[in-house]
């Protein structure tokens, strides 16, 4: 599943290509999922040119002006593939939107990524948020039972973190992942609000000078932690795997568990 970083660099090359085109039309092949028919669509975006493309959590959001915002959410095996309209379509087709002389699909072979328009602003703080405070995440943190890794996981709490990056800002900050939210001290707390924005900052640009053009997949080459192919982590020690939440979980004896 694409998680933030992927989704911020998606976000900016969907932007640079597409940023100006006029939206001539909207089309939906499977709509069990959708939150919006084709009707609407088509009604409320037909004619506008897109402003750009941002991400809004764990979302696309194709700003087309004024309560106008079109979402898309991947979900664990949406792609999207950009094509000249004369092209073939490809398989698996959940939607196309019609731009400029193309078309950008969403495929997704388990018909479970979506679109949506102008949903409601999340309360959640995003992952990259200047609010993502010392003092704000020690405010979330201190009354919880909730294991760290399912918090920083949940998104209505903070926006943007997946099942990979938590694992790698749980041990860039050496918390152990099964660690009570509540009992972790003032000083791990601190240390893990800045940890958060540097591990995701630092995965982007990863990802950037990996796939300058990428708007589709996952590059998890580079990833620590969470990496099947890798026994050890950076500083040697063995890596573990486990379940925290339904998730599974890598993590090493150099993160502490505070219980």
């Amino acid at each position: 599943m694409p998680e933030l970083p992927d989704l911020q660099v998606f976000a900016r090359n969907l932007s640079k290509t597409l940023k100006g085109s006029k939206l001539e039309k909207a089309t939906l092949l499977q709509t069990s999922k959708m939150k919006v028919s084709e009707k609407e669509l088509n009604e409320l975006l037909s004619g506008k040119k897109l402003h750009g493309v941002t991400r809004v959590g764990k979302q696309l959001c194709f700003d087309f002006g004024k309560d106008a915002q079109l979402f898309m959410h991947l979900m664990l095996h949406g792609k999207l593939l950009l094509q000249d309209h004369k092209d073939d379509p490809p398989k698996q087709v959940i939607a196309g939107l019609w731009l400029g002389g193309k078309v950008l699909y969403l495929t997704d072979f388990q018909k479970a990524a979506h679109l949506l328009l102008n949903p409601k602003p999340s309360k959640a703080v995003d992952a990259l948020s200047d609010e993502l405070t010392a003092s704000w995440l020690t405010a979330k943190l201190e009354k919880s039972r909730a294991k760290i890794k399912s918090l920083l996981m949940d998104q209505k709490v903070i926006a943007g973190i997946g099942n990979a990056y938590a694992d790698e800002i749980l041990w860039e900050a050496r918390i152990n992942p099964e660690s009570i939210a509540g009992q972790i001290p003032a000083a791990a707390v601190k240390a893990l609000s800045v940890t958060i924005g540097k591990v995701l900052a630092d995965a982007e640009k990863a990802i950037m000078k990996a796939q300058p053009d990428i708007i589709s997949g996952e590059i998890r080459d580079f990833l620590q932690i969470h990496n099947p192919k890798k026994e050890t982590s950076p500083t040697g020690a063995k890596i573990i795997t486990t379940t925290v939440g339904g998730r599974k979980t890598y993590y090493t004896n150099e993160q502490k568990l505070y219980k």
